[in-house]
């Protein structure tokens, strides 16, 4: 027999099923792209020039850590969606444990990297000795104290990959409200600056991981994360987490090379990493939901490949290219109009309100093929290619962006901006096709494989 929570990917309507799984995560990341902004902005009032830069350099080592706790929560998540959906719950429940362990072990190796790198990492990109202190204190913060984030991570994968949306959505919102309520008492009451945003930002990210523990108590679940009792850490599920988990973690550690090259390109140019940084803030208010439907869509396609059922796969798959590019599609016309409104939340003025002008409007015509290549990301996870999202994302962030990114460098600062656009136009041009005829693929040599057992 099915479990109550899990059986709904199976049954329920795909529209209803994906809106219900969804829209929690989209309004839970909603929330986390509004905190991230509030947290600039904060810092943004406390240091416009200095503050902005350092978070600006930092971020792509927050990214990595970030990252990697994604990789293995999302391996984790499709293998127990997959597990689920062939009826093998001791097998999820296997997976669920050693998603807790692996994060353990992540969480150990980054307070040895808040240690030792931060300060070698922020003189890479400048000089000015007041960045530099901001940025290696904030990161030794976050990397050090990211205990409350790895577990909370792990745990919202996990719920998700049952089907449970609304517990890691409130928790989601129960540390992004932490944030910004203690964001101000600490950065200007209590006068900690910097230091201050990285504070809250981790007694948020705590407040989250207890909420999400006590929910495996006060209600029983489809799988166990208890790694006290009936554990054994395997390596067979160790690597079949991270099958999935590998290529997401350097999928999203592109982000933070991508960011950490393009500092270097664009730092030439007074306002380049400034404008970079505050852009990647922004455009969370797009992508984020987008990340968040797809955090719905993934245990619903690894459910149903799971279980062999391809209709219902690419009925997910279509629904959320079409909801994907209605957010794109908005998002464009939002950064077209309103550039000024937003650069001056983050006290941009003068020449740099200008040039943020043309950054913002150049960059948001990338929108639109990246719904595409988001989407496609997340079906080659949920049938077990994470090879293939993994060049996908090689191709959009590092292989095509990056020699554009420099080569428009040597012309000007707003012609840097449109290696956005070269990357994701050609990356959705090989991938669309590609992914098409690699799922049809897949589910063909899945029933080959299924009739030959009968």
């Amino acid at each position: 027999m099915e479990d109550l929570q899990s059986s709904k990917m199976r049954h329920m309507n795909i529209k209803k099923l994906l809106f219900s799984m969804s829209l929690p995560t989209i309004f839970s990341m909603f929330v986390q792209a509004l905190y991230n902004i509030v947290d600039t902005m904060y810092v943004s009032q406390y240091s416009p020039d200095k503050g902005v830069e350092a978070l600006a350099i930092a971020f792509p080592l927050q990214t990595v850590i970030l990252a990697i706790f994604l990789g293995i929560g999302v391996g984790a998540n499709a293998q127990i969606a997959k597990k689920l959906g062939a009826n093998k719950k001791e097998e999820a429940t296997a997976t669920a444990k050693n998603c807790v362990f692996i994060t353990l072990i992540a969480i150990a190796f980054f307070i040895i990297i808040g240690l030792l790198i931060p300060n070698t990492f922020m003189k890479l990109f400048t000089r000015d000795e007041t960045v530099i202190s901001m940025g290696t204190i904030y990161l030794q913060i976050v990397s050090c104290f990211a205990f409350g984030w790895g577990i909370q991570i792990a745990l919202e994968k996990i719920l998700q990959s049952t089907g449970n949306m609304k517990a890691p959505m409130i928790a989601q919102l129960i540390g992004a409200l932490t944030n910004i309520i203690l964001d101000p008492i600490f950065i200007f009451t209590l006068k900690l600056g910097i230091t201050g945003a990285a504070v809250a930002t981790i007694i948020g990210q705590f407040a989250a991981m207890f909420f999400l523990i006590l929910q495996f108590f006060i209600r029983k679940q489809d799988v166990s994360v208890n790694i006290f009792k009936h554990f054994n850490p395997s390596f067979q599920v160790f690597k079949k987490i991270m099958r999935v988990g590998l290529p997401t973690m350097l999928m999203n550690s592109l982000a933070s090379v991508t960011t950490t090259a393009l500092n270097g390109i664009l730092g030439v140019y007074p306002n380049g990493i400034r404008l970079l940084g505050i852009y990647f803030k922004l455009q969370s208010f797009v992508f984020m939901p987008i990340f968040g439907l797809m955090q719905g869509a993934l245990p619903i396609m690894s459910y149903n490949y799971g279980y062999n059922d391809k209709k219902r796969f690419d009925e997910c798959y279509k629904l959320s290219i079409i909801i994907s590019l209605l957010i794109m599609v908005i998002g464009t016309i939002i950064f077209q109009c309103f550039p000024t409104v937003f650069l001056k939340l983050f006290n941009v003025e003068g020449e740099a309100l200008f040039l943020g002008i043309i950054c913002l409007r150049i960059i948001s015509i990338s929108f639109i093929p990246a719904s595409f290549n988001v989407v496609n990301m997340t079906a080659f996870q949920a049938i077990g290619n994470g090879l293939h999202g993994l060049i996908l994302s090689l191709l959009r962030q590092l292989i095509v962006l990056l020699p554009a990114a420099y080569l428009l460098s040597l012309i000007s600062l707003n012609a840097s901006w449109w290696c956005y656009s070269i990357s994701e136009y050609i990356t959705a041009l090989i991938f669309v096709p590609l992914s098409l005829i690699l799922i049809k693929k897949k589910f063909s040599y899945q029933s080959l494989y299924r009739s030959s057992l009968h």
